[in-house]
């Protein structure tokens, strides 16, 4: 257990001597010695529920962001190597628990979970927002002030009790947190000596989960007082599932209805929750985006939040968020990040071989967070690969041409190509893993979840697409296009497959094939497949009509009656 702690950390991080003993992997000769010494050391937090002095000692350094003032100087304080094996043991324990725990509508640090689905999830439900004709809505994007700095120990404490962890690894947690010590290490040399008295420190590997724990606290509170407040109105396409909020650690975005009784709730539960927790909101940072069919209380609503006004696009997680479609501006960004990549190397002697490389390795990776949230624009996905191009054939001479074509120049080496990836097929692949998400029905996935209630409405994917889709959404079912011919859907019950919509047949999908076939049959466009089975055979309508003739030539086989499966094909 402890040697799987230790290999588990990333002990780069740690500074002074205890970076010598993460500096290197453990000879298995050492490692008895080694375990001899950790041992010693976390006796008494495991027996005696005490942590020694000289695991919680830190050095805090002090980096500033902007040079003035003082308060937004952020303290640096690393972590020795064995207080990280010890919390890593504690967090390979809590990691096993978190899903059960925390709501789908978290995303960090909860295993299983995928922050694209907040992104996805996020540009839906602001799709319209530039609409006039759709219902009030209202998104608040919150701006933590401090985070890690300002939890209130007594609150996390609490927290753990309330979601029934152990009374024991409750005061382990409380012995990692609240018996730090740090002196102030100025000019290469320490001084002073104080304890802490609040917050989680950067680097402690249990820090991010103790904050998602506390983060979970806060959607408990909101969704209280949301379901106690009579006033209280969801944002459109959120009540179902009860949708009040994303997040993803300190990142936040509340939803709820473009009204003032609405905003009043989210308002007072801030407040509420900073006073217990500690984490309150800086307004300076916080931001609230109305719909443009927020018209009464627009201006009511900014005064009592206190916050700036914001627009779409708008940044979360790192990417735009867009009313309607994703621009070659909103990507700019991106191209920024390539640009500078690049001209960090103008200065290098590289072959072409090492040219290569470093598309593959590090210009390949730039685009991938992008790809896998969004369907990128054409002329985006054209200008990464001329970017890619001109520095693999010209370098920083700027002078040379392309001695092949760019789709050679992708194909693996085993076909003559170099093996660099295509930016577009990179983007299909990537946006395809959230349709097979969508497909297996995966709703411990808030996004998915909320697709099938709001999107597919007990339809399939392959059914016709609604002229009013989103633009997101309506690259998701293109893409899906793609992957139709690679899926084998493999017959049990009946009970998951749509007879009309679903390509179980060796056609495709029915009614693209055959769109009177519902009219003829009197099968409704939503019927299930098991309303023409009966004890594991076909029991079609008797039809003599053509097309249903050529339906019934080429059933497939019924399998053993048990669920619905779609695999890929072999």
């Amino acid at each position: 257990m402890l040697h799987t702690g230790h290999s588990s950390l990333r002990l780069s991080t740690t500074c002074g001597r205890s970076a010598i003993l993460g500096s290197f992997s453990i000879p298995h000769a050492l490692l008895r010695e080694i375990v001899r010494m950790v041992v010693s050391e976390t006796r008494d937090l495991i027996i005696c529920k005490q942590l020694p002095r000289t695991v919680s000692t830190r050095g805090l350094y002090r980096l500033w962001r902007i040079p003035w003032p003082v308060e937004d100087f952020r303290p640096i304080a690393c972590c020795n190597v064995l207080y990280k094996v010890i919390a890593k043991i504690l967090v390979n324990r809590m990691q096993k628990v978190l899903h059960l725990i925390i709501d789908s509508s978290q995303t960090a640090f909860v295993p299983g979970r995928a922050i694209a689905d907040n992104i996805l999830l996020a540009q839906e439900l602001l799709a319209g927002y530039n609409q006039a004709k759709l219902p009030p809505r209202c998104t608040i994007k919150i701006d933590i002030q401090k985070a890690y700095d300002s939890v209130n120990w007594d609150f996390l404490l609490a927290s753990l009790r309330i979601f029934n962890f152990p009374s024991r690894f409750v005061v382990w947690v409380e012995q990692c947190i609240s018996t730090v010590a740090f002196s102030v290490l100025l000019n290469g040399s320490l001084h002073g000596f104080f304890a802490g008295t609040k917050g989680l420190r950067q680097g402690d590997p249990m820090s991010p989960y103790l904050f998602v724990i506390v983060m979970e606290m806060w959607h408990i509170l909101l969704k209280l007082r949301s379901q106690s407040d009579d006033y209280f109105q969801y944002h459109w396409k959120c009540h179902d599932l009860g949708i009040l909020n994303l997040c993803f650690a300190d990142d936040v975005l509340i939803f709820c209805a473009g009204n003032i009784n609405s905003v009043r709730t989210i308002k007072t539960t801030l407040l509420e929750f900073a006073e217990l927790s500690g984490l309150g909101v800086n307004p300076g940072k916080s931001t609230v985006i109305l719909s443009k069919s927020v018209r009464e209380d627009r201006q009511a609503i900014i005064d009592l939040l206190g916050f700036q006004e914001g627009s779409l696009p708008i940044k979360y997680l790192g990417v735009p968020l867009t009313a309607s479609r994703l621009t070659t501006t909103d990507c700019q960004p991106l191209l920024d990040t390539v640009d500078r990549r690049l001209a960090g190397w103008n200065h290098l002697s590289l072959s072409l071989a090492g040219r290569a490389q470093l598309i593959k390795s590090v210009l390949n990776s730039l685009h991938v967070y992008w790809a896998s949230a969004f369907m990128l624009p054409k002329s985006i996905i054209q200008v990464l690969e001329r970017k890619m191009r001109d520095f693999l054939w010209k370098g920083a001479s700027g002078s040379g041409y392309a001695k092949v074509s760019w789709a050679q120049v992708c194909k693996p080496r085993e076909q003559g190509g170099l093996g660099i990836r295509s930016v577009l097929h990179m983007n299909q692949a990537m946006m395809s893993r959230h349709v097979w998400r969508i497909l297996q029905q995966d709703t411990r996935s808030l996004w998915v979840a909320w697709v099938l209630r709001y999107k597919l409405r007990s339809q399939s994917i392959w059914a016709p697409m609604s002229t009013s889709a989103s633009w997101c959404w309506k690259k998701l079912v293109k893409i899906s296009k793609l992957l139709q011919g690679g899926l084998e859907y493999r017959i049990g019950d009946g009970c998951t497959f749509r007879l009309w919509t679903d390509p179980w047949h060796p056609r495709g999908v029915l009614l693209s094939s055959y769109p009177r076939g519902p009219a003829i049959t009197g099968l409704p466009a939503d019927s299930l497949l098991c309303t023409v089975m009966q004890q594991g055979q076909w029991c079609w309508p008797a039809q003599t009509h053509f097309d249903i003739q050529e339906i019934l030539a080429e059933l497939p086989m019924i399998g053993p009656q048990q669920a619905d499966v779609i695999q890929w094909k072999a």
